[in-house]
Parts: structure tokens; C-alpha cells; sequence
């Protein structure tokens, strides 16, 4: 226990608390509370950053990177999966077990990848708060499909801005500020959909990252 102790850091809690959300949203999906599943889902987002945050703020420890993607095994890996499995059946094992894995295998090469100024695919948080998103929203074929999609885009070499890009800061804030109200209003879809559609316009990133590059590389008119 003592050589445990010395080698976690400030941050390490964070990433503590995000896999103690996931594990939350787990049983309250056993339990059919589907829209405290979600939260938990989404708080342990935020948990998640704030991980990132603290270390880079204040260094990471040896053990940061496998605490961390452990934690988002069980809040953006198991615990959408088991969401979906929850609230629309077993039909969903499959699509369910094939979306862990590739969450699985994306986490494992994000460990051994040199870091980047984006990601490599899309990040498993997203992804897992996308579609606990739509599962609150009563979609079952958009659930499925996004189940599928989702895992091949994980996977994918796409790249992704990442969270802590300023630009993508005050649209998050916004969509999380609404997404509160409506849950405060009790108005659940009006939350799980701002939260859709916030994470949607994540998903189309790439493209519209691709289109500003296109654009730049586009020699001036020569037109007075």
C-alpha cells in the first residue's frame, strides 16, 4: 500500500473518481434509471478533463496514463454499452460488446502514440456520451447505428481536435449550461438532446477541419 501511495498523483483522483461515476451509471442502469445514467456518464466526463487539466498543471505521475485509461474503459466503455443494453434489450449484446472493444483497442493505441495536437480517432468520451445521449432520447435504431459507427470512428485514424482546444470551449460550456437547465426544468429529452447535438457537431469536426485546410492551402485570386 505504501509504495502504491508514493507513486499516485493529485490527478490520479480525478481519474478515480471518473471510473467511480462509470461504475455509478452502471448500476443505475441495472436499476432502470436511465437518466441518472447518463449524468454520471457525463459527469465522469467531466472528471475526465479535469484530470487532463490537473495534470497538466501540475505533472503526472507513472501511473496517470493507465489510471486514466482504465477509468474510461468503465465510463465511456462499458457503461454506454450497458446503457443501451439496459434500456432496449439484449438485441443490443452484440452492438454493445463490438463498441467496447474497439473502445478497448483505441485506448491501447493512444497509450503507446506519441501525443499529438489531435486525436487519433474519436475519444471514447465522446463517443460514450453520444450515445448515452441517445438512449435517453428513445432511439433504439439511432442508438444501434451509432453504436457501429461510433466504434469504427474510434478506431479510424481520423483526427479530432482535442477537448482542451479553446476554440471548442465556449460551445461546451453553452450546451452544458442549457443541458442543466432543461434537467433542472425536467425536461430530460430537451438535456439528452442539446447534449446530441453538441456532441454531433464534435463527430463533424474533422470535416469542417479538413474544409479550413483546403481553404488556406487555396492560392489568392489574381482578380483586381
Amino acid at each position: 500500500m505504501t509504495g502504491i501511495c508514493r507513486l499516485i498523483r493529485v490527478p490520479d483522483f480525478a481519474s478515480i473518481l471518473n471510473a467511480a461515476l462509470g461504475f455509478g451509471s452502471i448500476l443505475a442502469s441495472a436499476e432502470g434509471r436511465y437518466a441518472l445514467s447518463m449524468a454520471l456518464i457525463l459527469l465522469a466526463m467531466a472528471a475526465d478533463g479535469l484530470d487532463g487539466f490537473l495534470a497538466r498543471r501540475l505533472g503526472d505521475g507513472p501511473l496517470g496514463t493507465p489510471i486514466d485509461s482504465l477509468a474510461d474503459v468503465i465510463s465511456f466503455g462499458a457503461a454506454p454499452a450497458f446503457l443501451a443494453v439496459a434500456a432496449f434489450g439484449p438485441a443490443f449484446g452484440l452492438p454493445g460488446v463490438f463498441y467496447l472493444a474497439c473502445g478497448i483497442l483505441r485506448l491501447a493505441r493512444f497509450n503507446i502514440s506519441p501525443r499529438e495536437e489531435t486525436f487519433q480517432g474519436m475519444p471514447i468520451s465522446g463517443a460514450g456520451g453520444m450515445v448515452a445521449a441517445t438512449v435517453l432520447l428513445g432511439v433504439p435504431g439511432l442508438s444501434a447505428l451509432l453504436l457501429f459507427s461510433l466504434s469504427l470512428l474510434m478506431v479510424s485514424a481520423v483526427p479530432y481536435p482535442k477537448f482542451r482546444d479553446p476554440r471548442l470551449i465556449p460551445p461546451v460550456v453553452a450546451a452544458g449550461a442549457i443541458a442543466a437547465a432543461g434537467w433542472c426544468l425536467g425536461d430530460l429529452r430537451i438535456s439528452a438532446g442539446v447534449v446530441f447535438l453538441a456532441l454531433a457537431a464534435y463527430l463533424a469536426s474533422p470535416v469542417v477541419m479538413e474544409l479550413c485546410r483546403q481553404r488556406g492551402k487555396r492560392p489568392p485570386s489574381r482578380r483586381g
